[in-house]
């Protein structure tokens, strides 16, 4: 125990010994250490970092806005302030977008007597092509084998104005292409596709007469057409022709000339071909019949069968119309009268007429399988029931040849839609046929009392020499005096 208390006491008394000499000790080391801190502050260097927002080159489309991005500034030092602080940043310079160019944006911070300044370049340039704008007319196209027509185009840069008059412009394989460099360099290019097309339809143009008349028997030569077309050379090569003519038999033959372009236009043309009888020598008879089939037209068609003669009916589509196939079998003429026999629509115009016409000649050939061109104006190109249109039998009588068709009148009247008796009717016949060689007689076969008037008259011109004809395209018209 004393030992231990003694060992303790030995090394307090060298604890107090050491204690006295860091005492002495510590001024010295106070005043190193107060020199080595002052050292340390007297070596500091500080330094300015400016930091850019952005790239330090920046290109800005002309024209556009320019926002200038900004930097940042921080100051740090060697010993001090090793975590940097942000200072003011002063920005300068200008850049004008409208012109191009190269411009400079400065950036300046400052801290105590330091200043740091940093440099960004700014170019300003004509990056955007021009452009070309296109005009299309929706309607327009060009015709195969010939130049495009330019439908127009204009050129337009940002920075240059117009350039429509720098375009180059150039067609191939059915391609227009359009170019145009701007003072820059920038290159604009456009196409259009060329829309061909062909709206016009070829015009065929018949050589010879439209409507020909040859004898039975005879040979047809047909003259043939040309054809023309703007989009197309060799167009005639393409005409075809549908429709023959039998010169063995007598009757009217149509000839339809067509022609059509690689676009579906056609034109189409018709040659009527009448094949006639030899004319008739010495004195004739033709009788006619108009406004049936009526309720006596088979007792008058049983008449004529009976002495073998030839008559003409001019047909309506009243009553039945079917008795016209057995006119047909029995080798009379069908000719056209009119489907409803009312004047005041007949002839409200050219076109009501022509309607009318058509029409007939359809029913006519529907029941019978002839188209005939033989027709009787209604109320014969002499009426005046068509007075209410001004000048349109004037007109009538030559469309309807300009179309194919012969017309007859009469030069012989029977007055039978008087009230007659049949004897009279007779009578009256006989009379006018006495006064011409050539006698286009006017009947209605829709009168009881004409019907038996036939046969009288059938016997007097058999007994007197007279020959009883059918009507055809090449006989005796008998045209009227027009009225109107």
């Amino acid at each position: 125990m004393e030992d231990n208390q003694n060992e303790i006491k030995q090394k307090i008394r060298v604890l107090l010994k050491n204690a006295w000499l860091l005492l002495l000790l510590l001024p010295v080391i106070l005043l190193i250490f107060a020199g080595t801190v002052a050292a340390r502050i007297s070596d500091n260097e500080f330094a300015i970092q400016i930091q850019m927002k952005g790239e330090s080159e920046l290109e800005v489309e002309y024209g556009s806005r320019f926002e200038d991005p900004g930097a940042d500034a921080f100051v740090s030092g060697t010993v001090l302030l090793k975590q940097p602080q942000r200072v003011d940043v002063t920005a300068s310079g200008f850049v004008d977008t409208g012109m191009i160019g190269t411009y400079s944006m400065a950036y300046t911070a400052k801290f105590g007597d330091m200043e740091k300044t940093e440099i960004r370049t700014v170019y300003v340039v004509d990056s955007t092509p021009p452009v070309i704008t296109l005009v299309s007319d929706p309607d327009s196209y060009t015709l195969p084998g010939k130049t495009y027509q330019e439908e127009g185009f204009s050129a337009y840069d940002a920075y240059d104005g117009d350039v429509t008059d720098q375009v180059v412009r150039e067609e191939k394989n059915g391609v227009v292409y359009y170019s145009v460099k701007d003072s820059s360099g920038n290159l604009a290019q456009v196409t259009r596709e060329i829309v061909y097309n062909d709206e016009i339809a070829p015009e065929l143009t018949l050589l010879g007469a439209k409507t020909v008349v040859v004898y039975v028997g005879s040979t047809y030569q047909d003259p043939g057409c040309t054809a023309t077309d703007e989009g197309c050379v060799n167009i005639a090569s393409r005409i075809t022709v549908s429709g023959s003519v039998d010169t063995n038999r007598v009757g009217s033959y149509v000839l339809t000339y067509r022609v059509e372009d690689d676009y579906g236009n056609f034109d189409e043309e018709q040659r009527i071909v009448h094949v006639v009888k030899q004319p008739i020598a010495g004195k004739v008879i033709y009788l006619t019949f108009d406004d049936g089939p009526g309720s006596y037209t088979n007792k008058l068609l049983d008449i004529l069968k009976k002495y073998n003669v030839k008559a003409t009916f001019f047909l309506v589509k009243k009553g039945n119309i079917s008795i016209a196939s057995r006119m047909v079998a029995e080798g009379h003429s069908v000719g056209i009268h009119s489907i409803s026999h009312d004047y005041d629509k007949i002839y409200a115009s050219e076109e009501a007429f022509f309607a009318d016409l058509y029409g007939m000649q359809k029913i006519i050939y529907d029941h019978t399988g002839v188209t005939t061109y033989l027709m009787r104006f209604p109320g014969g190109s002499s009426n005046k029931v068509s007075s209410f249109n001004p000048g349109i039998m004037t007109r009538l009588v030559k469309q309807v040849q300009a179309e194919g068709f012969q017309y007859f009148d009469w030069n012989v009247g029977s007055s039978d839609t008087s009230n007659l008796t049949s004897k009279q009717i007779a009578q009256n016949v006989i009379k006018g046929i006495k006064t011409t060689s050539k006698a286009v007689v006017l009947q209605h076969d829709i009168y009881e009392r004409s019907v038996n008037a036939v046969e009288e008259i059938i016997l007097w011109g058999l007994e007197n020499g007279y020959t009883f004809a059918a009507l055809d395209y090449a006989s005796p018209s008998a045209h009227h005096g027009v009225n109107n």
